[in-house]
């Protein structure tokens, strides 16, 4: 194979796909990319046996094949190449000559043959969705991780559904780590179908798929069969292969119909969260949020750092209630929203705050609340 390309181009791709190749599974040659060169494109596929990603783009061709190479080193020598356009020229015993003039390497590339086969998913019923909309999907799944030995299938993957919502069909993702849980809706253009079972689909992959959500353009196509989550652009497609189990009822703890709605300024709701999680550490995780006669305290206690004490005016009448939460959850669903005041739903002191937008419900985060020492 012997191919020419233009760099940024492919620099930005290698870029983006670094954290599907560099993610540790059973078999070395899932840290590779494959390039495959025909007619006047090329072809670079990476595949982590659980998130695929495939790409088109222009070349110039001078001798067609294809051949295996270390993602992370591929992309190292490109991206601090010193010309725009790079030559790539496989030599014998799968030596890989990269350059020309002064500026040359060789890198030895793998055998192709052992590269993971890709998924050929055929004649998917696609679905379009703003592209505003599916970046926000992907993202609120994304801001709950989880820890390397984490075995739920519920907390280490999003469940996709399709709900019917005034009359309209929305999208629907859900994402939770037992401790908190966000809900997104978003409107799809065209006829989605999907099996009976629960679709999961795997937060690492919908991390790496956020990458390529570029928010300049208007909408992308996405879709679901044969096992997979499928993500297709004009000249790239992600394939995230989805988890098998059930996702808990989590209906019944986004209803805030019998809740007190308590309405904020987000922007200083977060400010102030983000100043009284300085003094939290890894014991002492929780603040109290006393609601009371049109204000709210919110205080914090550590043995080990100091206590903080904090008063701000709210319109509040109902009967007190006082809450411990994690502040850092309510930072972090908070980002989620643009709208300059939320609404904080409560009921008692056991029970979850439900965040929602002041307009409409297609942004639902709760936050568990604690025990309160």
């Amino acid at each position: 194979m012997k191919i020419s390309f233009n760099k940024k181009e492919i620099v930005d791709v290698l870029s983006k796909i670094q954290g599907i190749t560099g993610r540790k599974t059973s078999l070395t040659i899932t840290s590779d990319i494959l390039i495959k060169a025909v007619g006047s494109s090329i072809t670079i596929t990476a595949n982590d046996m659980e998130t695929a990603f495939y790409g088109t783009y222009g070349a110039e061709v001078d001798r067609e094949g294809i051949l295996s190479i270390n993602s992370k080193k591929f992309y190292e020598i490109l991206r601090e190449y010193p010309d725009d356009e790079i030559l790539v020229n496989e030599v014998e015993n799968r030596w890989v000559e990269i350059g020309r003039g002064d500026s040359i390497y060789h890198i030895v590339s793998s055998d192709h043959e052992n590269f993971p086969e890709t998924p050929v998913i055929e004649d998917v019923e696609f679905i379009e969705i703003k592209s505003k909309d599916l970046k926000k999907m992907v993202e609120m799944s994304s801001v709950i991780g989880y820890s390397g030995d984490e075995k739920r299938i519920y907390v280490i993957g999003s469940l996709i559904e399709k709900i019917i919502n005034d009359g309209s069909e929305r999208l629907r993702i859900v994402s939770t780590d037992s401790k908190r849980l966000h809900c997104y809706d978003a409107e799809f253009k065209g006829t989605l179908n999907l099996p009976e079972e629960s679709i999961i689909v795997p937060k690492k992959g919908l991390s790496e798929l956020n990458k390529f959500i570029d928010g300049n353009k208007e909408s992308f196509n996405v879709g679901i069969k044969d096992n997979h989550f499928i993500f297709q652009d004009e000249n790239e497609s992600v394939m995230i292969k989805l988890l098998e189990g059930e996702y808990p009822d989590y209906k019944p703890v986004i209803n805030y119909q019998d809740m007190i709605p308590v309405e904020v300024d987000r922007m200083m709701f977060s400010t102030l969260m983000k100043r009284i999680s300085i003094l939290t550490s890894d014991d002492y995780k929780s603040v109290i949020l006393n609601f009371k006669s049109n204000e709210l305290m919110v205080t914090i206690t550590n043995p080990e750092i100091g206590e903080s004490k904090e008063r701000i005016m709210i319109p509040f009448s109902a009967d007190e209630i006082k809450s411990a939460f994690n502040p850092r959850y309510f930072m972090d669903a908070l980002g989620l929203f643009e709208d300059s005041i939320v609404v904080l739903n409560l009921k008692e002191s056991k029970s979850p705050c439900i965040i929602k937008s002041l307009d409409n419900d297609r942004l639902i985060c709760v936050i568990m609340a604690m025990h309160i020492s």
